[in-house]
């Protein structure tokens, strides 16, 4: 039998040939045209061996892969490239963390001003309590009256059952504040006095919960000073919002680069309406017509005394920026009733400064109630010592509502007796 002749070699040698010497478009073209032809025109018997298994893949020269004409989406980006162009990720830009140690965040500036007022003119500075820092009497005595007012009896007895029913963990701690048994106070007193801090406590709890802005928590504070019969016809102590009003920038502390004119938001004023101040103050208003009794340069509340600020902000407001808010009002007030001391007893000792009454104070942010009490020292400068941890307060319990309100009773018990006896005597007296 005659074999079988082979042509696969020259199958394959033809098929070299034509790839050399072809112009790679038009072997593209020609490729396209021999998919379409059918197998069996082109393919070889099968009973004939296949051309590629005689010959080893890298005797084929391999066609470099050719990107058609048509828009092709890059995938890595969905970028695209048009021909032959092509995008280099060599080229792209890497972007790597940066570590949280390199990262700078901007200086407070609340915390800037504070620093610059201890070396302004007169400074001004704010300490917590401390034995090692010396207070002048009057204000070891109001602080003395304060704080036996807040750790005795302040909580009538017949309230103990709402307060157990309201908060019955608190309830525990709560046993010396409670007023004797032998105290029978009217039903109706102790049912208002509840209603009213549970008015309060829902209030707060409703700011807090729904984190509202400042203005509701301002309607939470008055309420709570309503409770205490400030602006009652009975009493001397008006609240007055401050919050447009600006402080007299010659009161201000001075420093080279650095402008300190801050507004607060209540003040505790002495009332013209009231006979015993209207009595004191018209005769000092009719001899000195341009005279300022305060701090303020409002029409009104410039014409009477003011001892007593609040700086409120919301729940997680900046405690700095209140205390600075306060210290300044402060600290200008101080120095308004300086001058006024000084034009009343023009022969009396002015260096002595420590013979002024303090100013008082809360920061209210949300919840916290926090009692500060200023004065100035034999050199003039302002001391803001607080917050008095044991004259803390606020709305978060019934409980803490109480004692709130009863700590303002006293501080307004204070101020009309204390300080207004002081003003009249040592100033008021002497301009009229």
């Amino acid at each position: 039998m005659a074999p079988v002749q082979d042509d696969s070699s020259g199958y394959v040698k033809v098929w070299l040939e034509k790839i050399n010497s072809s112009d790679p478009a038009v072997l593209h073209n020609q490729d396209d045209q021999d998919s379409t032809t059918p197998l069996s025109s082109t393919s070889p018997s099968p009973s004939s061996p296949s051309p590629f298994i005689l010959h080893s893949l890298a005797e084929i020269p391999k066609r470099k892969r050719r990107m058609n004409s048509d828009t092709a989406s890059n995938a890595s980006g969905g970028t695209t490239r048009t021909g032959a162009t092509t995008t280099s990720f060599q080229n792209r830009p890497i972007l790597r963390p940066t570590p949280p140690s390199s990262r700078q965040r901007s200086p407070s500036p609340t915390r800037k001003v504070l620093n610059q007022l201890k070396v302004a003119t007169p400074s001004l500075r704010v300490y917590q309590p401390d034995i090692r820092l010396e207070q002048p009497p009057t204000v070891r005595k109001l602080r003395s009256i304060l704080i036996n007012k807040l750790s005795g009896e302040v909580i009538p007895y017949s309230l103990q059952t709402q307060l157990r029913a309201s908060d019955p963990d608190q309830f525990q701690v709560l046993s010396h504040l409670f007023e004797d048994p032998a105290i029978v106070h009217p039903a109706s007193y102790t049912d208002r006095l509840w209603d009213v801090a549970d008015k309060i406590y829902n209030e707060a709890r409703r700011c807090h919960d729904n984190h509202l802005d400042e203005s509701a928590w301002m309607k939470v504070v008055n309420n709570v000073l309503d409770s205490t019969e400030l602006g009652e016809e009975t009493s001397m102590l008006h609240v007055h919002s401050i919050q447009t009003q600006s402080v007299d920038p010659t009161l201000l502390p001075i420093h080279t680069s650095q402008s300190f004119a801050k507004k607060a938001d209540l003040a505790f004023a002495f009332s013209s309406d009231h006979p015993s101040v209207a009595a004191a103050i018209e005769p000092v208003q009719k001899a000195n017509p341009d005279l300022c009794l305060s701090q303020m340069t409002d029409a009104y509340t410039s014409t009477v005394p003011l001892a007593c600020c609040l700086e409120v902000k919301e729940q997680g407001g900046d405690y700095n920026e209140a205390i600075l808010q306060l210290g300044i009002w402060c600290a200008a007030g101080l120095e308004r009733l300086r001058g006024l001391r000084t034009l009343g007893k023009p022969d009396s000792r002015s260096g002595l400064e420590e013979e002024l009454p303090p100013f008082l104070g809360w920061t209210v942010v949300g919840h916290d109630w926090k009692f500060h009490i200023s004065w100035k020292d034999e050199d003039g400068n302002v001391i803001v010592l607080g917050p008095w941890r044991s004259l803390n307060a606020g709305t978060s319990s019934h409980a803490e509502i109480l004692i709130l309100m009863a700590l303002i009773r006293a501080v307004k018990d204070w101020l009309e007796k204390e300080y207004w006896v002081w003003m009249c005597r040592n100033v008021l007296d002497g301009l009229k």
